[in-house]
């Protein structure tokens, strides 16, 4: 397939977004591509931080294509998420579905434009160094514009195919702007919705776990980070990770006025800021660089969610935002999921990291599989005490999780599993150190009670668990 590409800096591609509010919510996009068909465009079919097929091919209304004419033809499909463009044709258009507010989604109402071009941005499968420039054509001049990508000349700039789809843009008639700077670094922190945590609390509590995590990996990975709230009102709790940029969605906004939902806001910002070094930088090979026309399937979900999931929390302990009460309490919450799946005596976490794509976010079939976030975490914490125990506490995960950082994190290298594996035996002092664990928890089907119980009481906690109306009920207790 021939085709003609502009040259130097014309290898950009120019995407109007404007809201169409008319019945049921969508956006309209338009693009120009720098180069005249045929060639093909792509529709992304998964994104980062859900790791199953999004099929958000399911979400176009229509797509385009602007001949020399000035008429417009219907593009044809040559697979369920690629077009075929003619010759003749740069610009494209399509108008997509924009009613969700999950943190992973697209969005529009009368006073907000919500936008992850993972969903909804074409691109060239050929051509994925070309940058983007984003004009937003119906967003007022006196709304806040909210995202981790360079602005200038009143347009929005992406370096490429993997920028661009890793960050989020939210732009809103009312947008509260909090900031913060911790070791040199911005921090910005932006919320939509009717209802809204005490800004006071909140900014403290972002400090802390910030800070901490900064400290404890040594450096940060991005020159500026936004946490980006959207509290809409409707039923809904989400997080998602981006390089520079996460969007938490919690819904109806009143929940974070009140405890439960506050803790829930903060335990998401923890987890999700981890994501900045663990899996945004620390990746499993099959993602380095994101391949977003297929199914990109990982044995290693265990450690991109698990690990995170343990320490998000962790280092809401470790920071001061919770105390041992608390961390408790969020233990027990993970290790009542745990025990009560008996998914994880059928189907490893590593295995179950790889069979996301088929049902990973799903109940799915009663007892099959085990969650690559609780597993994963039960198995985090394992390794914590072991490194810990080994080393007589000059060590822990996280000495191994910056190690990770620096050796495969900082350049982008792709992680194995034996990557992983290698530098945890090689923190906690020898070659074999954790492989018991591996064996057992990671890659086998082990009930992994009497461990638990053995970890909590080294750490000078007992761990119980109680049968009542044929569920199990966890209970640590500060012994």
């Amino acid at each position: 397939m021939t085709q003609t590409v502009a040259s130097g800096s014309e290898q950009n591609i120019q995407v109007a977004i404007r809201r169409a509010l008319e019945g049921t919510p969508k956006i309209e996009l338009t693009a120009v591509f720098p180069c005249e068909g045929p060639f093909e465009v792509q529709l992304p079919v998964w994104r980062p931080g859900r790791y199953e097929k999004g099929n958000f091919g399911r979400y176009v209304y229509s797509m385009r294509g602007k001949q020399s004419d000035g008429t417009w033809v219907d593009l044809k499909k040559s697979t369920l998420h690629k077009w075929q463009v003619p010759e003749g044709v740069q610009t494209i258009s399509w108008i997509f579905f924009a009613d969700l507010f999950n943190a992973g989604s697209t969005g529009v109402a009368e006073d907000i434009l919500y936008i992850n071009p993972v969903n909804c941005f074409l691109y060239h499968p050929d051509h994925q160094d070309w940058g983007y420039s984003i004009d937003l054509i119906d967003v007022p001049e006196n709304w806040s514009v909210a995202t981790g990508l360079k602005h200038s000349d009143g347009q929005w700039h992406a370096r490429d195919v993997q920028n661009i789809m890793d960050s989020p843009i939210l732009a809103a008639e009312a947008l509260t702007h909090l900031s913060y700077e911790s070791q040199g670094i911005p921090f910005h922190i932006w919320i939509y919705g009717k209802d809204q945590p005490d800004p006071d609390s909140f900014m403290k509590d972002h400090i802390a776990f910030t800070e901490s995590q900064i400290a404890h990996f040594g450096s940060f990975p991005a020159e500026h980070y936004h946490f980006m709230y959207v509290l809409p009102e409707r039923d809904v709790r989400h997080g998602v990770e981006h390089e520079d940029t996460t969007v938490i969605a919690l819904g109806p906004s009143a929940k974070s006025q009140t405890k439960a939902g506050y803790d829930e806001l903060i335990g998401i910002a923890s987890h999700e800021l981890y994501h900045a070094w663990n899996v945004k930088r620390i990746r499993p090979a099959e993602w380095t660089p994101y391949d977003f026309s297929q199914a990109c399937p990982s044995r290693l979900g265990y450690v991109a969610e698990g690990v995170t999931t343990y320490m998000g929390d962790l280092f809401l302990f470790e920071s001061g935002v919770i105390d041992l009460q608390g961390w408790c309490l969020l233990t027990e919450r993970l290790l009542d999921r745990h025990v009560n799946n008996p998914g994880r005596l059928n189907c490893s976490v590593a295995e179950s990291s790889y069979d996301t794509w088929l049902d990973g976010y799903e109940p799915g079939v009663p007892g099959r599989k085990g969650s690559i976030y609780v597993e994963g975490a039960v198995l985090a914490l394992l390794c914590d005490v072991r490194i810990m125990q080994l080393t007589g506490g000059e060590a822990s995960l996280q000495t191994a999780m910056r190690m990770l950082w620096e050796q495969f994190g900082a350049d982008r290298i792709g992680l194995t599993e034996s990557d992983y594996w290698s530098v945890l035996n090689e923190v906690a002092g020898a070659v074999d150190a954790l492989e018991d664990l591996r064996f057992n928890y990671a890659e086998g089907v082990e009930d992994s009670w009497d461990d638990l119980v053995a970890a909590m009481e080294w750490q000078g906690l007992e761990l119980t668990k109680t049968i009542e109306d044929g569920r199990w009920h966890v209970a640590i207790i500060n012994a």
